[in-house]
């Protein structure tokens, strides 16, 4: 190996890992800040090595200045923090439709910390969450996210991502899905509630000395319980759609950044 195939060899790994920390960083269950970077790193520089013998074979390390190769930098870094982020969004919407579940059963009062984000959440988005989470490895999302990731350097070459207004626009597109998968989860039982409470409000019309508040209550938590049980499985059956979905947007929003 000569000294400029070493230089490349070396360059091609180095920018390697660069883009896979950038998708570590934000990528479902790894992504976590419950996970030591460390460990970030070192996944990254595993990926990119075990990478390494394709890129020797079909990327070249182009000639750049200083400042162009810190450009590159940030945006290979920005590239693979963009895919893991569109992935990101299929679990942010479970965890919106716990927030608007819990609302309407009354569990909105009951925070507990998230120690993979660091924040507070209601409980029934906790349990979605980690309901999401569990499938998402059951389901091999990970090696299949891995998989789409390492075609990232064959649809988007090194130092070839094109960022625009496009790939802006469609980026807040695939925002929208945050909304969108919230309330196909939370819709039904929004319904359920809403039924309850027009025939809760007719008994208290009906018989007034009934305490109607603290039935109601009750009612409710139990109704939204029997519901949230009975949409599991449709829920594991959203979440394979949504990976599903999540791949074939990651191959759209590559292909658009390649230019």
């Amino acid at each position: 190996m000569t000294e400029a195939e070493f230089l490349n060899t070396v360059g091609l790994f180095l920018i390697g890992m660069v883009r896979f920390s950038g998708f570590f960083i934000n990528m479902p269950v790894f992504g976590e800040s419950i996970i030591p970077m460390r460990v970030k790193a070192g996944l990254s520089a595993l990926c990119a090595a075990l990478l390494l013998p394709h890129l020797r074979a079909t990327q070249i390390l182009p000639e750049l200045s200083i400042p162009g190769y810190g450009l590159m930098i940030i945006r290979e870094l920005a590239l693979g923090f963009t895919i893991g982020y569109v992935v990101v969004l299929s679990i942010e919407g479970l965890r919106f439709a716990g927030e608007l579940i819990g609302m309407q059963i009354g569990f909105s009062f009951v925070q507990v910390m998230d120690p993979e984000s660091s924040r507070s959440l209601s409980i029934i988005s906790e349990f979605l969450q980690v309901f999401t989470t569990l499938m998402f490895l059951i389901f091999g999302g990970h090696l299949l996210l891995l998989g789409a990731f390492a075609r990232s350097f064959e649809i988007v070459p090194l130092a070839g991502l094109q960022l625009g207004s496009s790939e802006i626009s469609e980026i807040v597109r695939i925002s929208a899905l945050i909304f969108w998968t919230g309330l196909q989860v939370s819709l039904p039982l929004i319904g359920v509630i809403l039924v309850s409470d027009v025939a809760l409000g007719i008994i208290a019309r009906t018989v007034p000395r009934l305490n109607i508040f603290q039935v109601g209550f009750a009612i409710k938590i139990a109704l939204g319980m029997f519901v949230l049980a009975s949409l599991l499985p449709l829920i594991q059956d959203l979440i394979k759609k949504l990976l599903t979905t999540a791949l074939e947007q990651i191959t759209l929003l590559m292909g658009m950044m390649s230019g």
